[in-house]
C-alpha cells in the first residue's frame, strides 16, 4: 500500500488577491486600479479598475461558499450597474493553486462564470498575469490557464 504525501491547500485572502492586482498595476503604466472601503454604500465592489482604454469594477471573493459569498446587497448594486451599462465582475480565487474565476451577476439574480468569448481583453489579460506573473504559485508549477485569447 502506498502512501501519498497530501498537499496542503493554501487559501488566499482578498487582501492577497488585491496585493497581486496591485503588483500588477505598479508592472503597468496604462493601469490604474483603487481599492474601495465604504462603510455608506451597501453592496459597491473592492476595487475599481482602468486598463487599456477599458474600465470596470471588480468584487474580490476568496471564497467557494454559495454564490461564492456574494452578498444580496452586493448583487443588486451589480444588476443596477450592468443595467446602466456598466461593467463590473467577479474576481474569485479562493486557492492559491487554483485559476482564478471571473464571475458575473446576471438576471435574475445568479452568480455565473463569464464565457471566455465574452470576456474584455483587457481583463482576460490581468487574469493571464494572475496565473504566470511573479510570485504566481500557478507559474511556478508549471499550470497554466486553459484560456485562449
Amino acid at each position: 500500500m502506498s502512501h501519498q504525501k497530501k498537499r496542503k491547500l493554501k487559501r488566499l485572502t482578498e487582501k492577497k488577491i488585491w496585493n497581486k492586482l496591485n503588483l500588477f498595476q505598479k508592472e503597468h503604466d496604462n493601469a490604474h486600479f483603487m481599492r474601495i472601503e465604504s462603510s455608506t454604500i451597501n453592496g459597491i465592489p473592492d476595487v475599481y479598475c482602468a486598463y487599456q482604454d477599458y474600465s470596470f469594477w471588480l468584487e474580490l471573493k476568496a471564497n467557494q461558499d454559495k454564490n461564492h459569498g456574494v452578498s444580496k446587497y452586493q448583487m443588486v448594486w451589480h444588476l443596477k450597474h450592468r443595467r446602466a451599462g456598466g461593467n463590473c465582475f467577479i474576481l474569485n480565487q479562493p486557492l492559491v493553486d487554483r485559476v482564478p474565476k471571473l464571475l458575473a451577476v446576471e438576471e435574475p439574480g445568479l452568480v455565473l462564470p463569464v464565457p471566455v468569448p465574452v470576456v474584455p481583453v483587457p481583463v482576460m489579460k490581468i487574469l493571464d498575469w494572475m496565473c504566470t506573473g511573479p510570485g504566481s504559485e500557478l507559474a511556478r508549477d508549471g499550470i497554466r490557464s486553459s484560456r485562449s485569447r
